[in-house]
């Protein structure tokens, strides 16, 4: 019944988007339609799967307001097809302008409202088709929202400072919804893994994001970040601080050529339920190199230390060679060597139809 469903809904915003985009103009919003094949290998484990089919729906509802709505297919752990919500926000890039229509100077003030990826770094705010490798690293995992990042409802400031350069202010207040403590069909008795941080009941970020640019071919991107979750605890053990560095390198090397360097680095002070909270740091180091038009080859070290003394410190390296088709499809190959666990080659094939499906960065 579910796959019957999936395959009902899924052709009829095919069918939608084609229809809307091909026609003349009308008060449709854009529709795009992203999918996510992915292919992994360890020593005792070989699968493939449909991960994720993305449905996106896009309009400027005003001048200023712009409404985005994300909705995806995506498979889970048990084999069984899942329809969720990723985001649903409306943004307010001019704010006072919307809110006095005849006052004519921007003050730079802006908003986000709804349910949108928490701006704590630049990886948390991506999907998946914009990330440069095939998974998350695995900081990122453990600290800022698992696989599949760290969503939440609620809104957001953002205000535009008046400098030479660009630098902005983002400071939002959110609800999480609680993870679930156990997986479908766990028999009772069974001892709990500690699966990363979680967060529930209100969220609360603050961002300063800077850009400077150094020359014709060279930018420079700073984001400092800050991230109290669990806000309303009434003990102080169930809270959760962090602290986000990431800094962001891109050249220019001129005949289709191009140079990218990323790093993001976390230190989080938490605890799991029942226990003291515990410092434990984080990051990762990505370098991506833009052959021509056609292929693209990079490498990813993740770190992840020990929470307090508990366990012990994992590392990552990851190679990836991308070969992009068109600029909304593309071929990826991604070698994962793990210090504490199994090593792994995974295959992964992304398309995207329509506006939204655009690998920005």
């Amino acid at each position: 019944m579910k796959h019957s469903l999936f395959t009902t809904i899924l052709v009829s915003m095919l069918t939608t988007l084609v229809y809307a985009q091909s026609s003349a103009p009308t008060d449709l919003p854009d529709f795009s339609v992203i999918g996510n094949f992915l292919g992994t290998s360890t020593e005792s484990k070989t699968s493939f799967d449909v991960k994720e089919i993305e449905v996106s729906y896009q309009s400027y509802l005003y001048p200023s307001v712009k409404a985005d709505v994300f909705t995806a297919f995506h498979k889970e752990e048990s084999g069984a097809v899942a329809i969720g919500l990723e985001e649903a926000y409306v943004t307010f890039s001019d704010l006072f302008g919307v809110l006095v229509p005849n006052y004519s100077y921007n003050l730079g003030l802006g908003a986000v409202v709804g349910k949108k990826r928490v701006g704590f770094g630049k990886l948390n705010t991506l999907h998946p088709e914009q990330w440069l490798y095939v998974d998350r690293p695995i900081a990122t995992q453990q600290l800022v929202g698992g696989g599949e990042g760290l969503a939440a409802e609620g809104a957001q400031l953002n205000y535009l400072l008046p400098l030479p350069f660009f630098s902005q202010v983002e400071v939002g207040l959110w609800t999480v919804a609680a993870h679930h403590d156990h997986e479908e069909g766990e028999e009772e008795g069974e001892e709990e893994e500690h699966s990363g941080v979680e967060y529930e009941n209100k969220l609360f970020n603050a961002r300063v994001w800077n850009g400077f640019e150094l020359s014709r071919a060279q930018e420079l991107e700073l984001g400092l970040n800050y991230l109290i979750g669990n806000v309303t605890a009434d003990a102080a053990d169930d809270k959760v601080d962090m602290l986000g560095l990431d800094v962001t390198y891109s050249l220019d090397l001129n005949l289709d050529r191009y140079l990218l360097l990323k790093a993001e680095a976390y230190q989080a002070t938490y605890g799991h339920e029942g226990e003291a909270r515990a410092d434990q740091l984080g990051g990762f180091v990505l370098g991506n190199l833009k052959l021509n038009n056609y292929y693209q080859t990079g490498f990813r070290y993740s770190y992840l230390g020990k929470l307090g003394d508990e366990g012990s410190s994992q590392t990552q390296l990851s190679l990836m060679l991308t070969r992009q088709l068109t600029e909304t499809s593309k071929f990826r190959v991604q070698y994962n060597i793990n210090e504490n666990s199994e090593n792994m080659i995974a295959g992964q094939f992304v398309f995207g139809v329509g506006p939204h499906s655009h690998v920005l960065q």
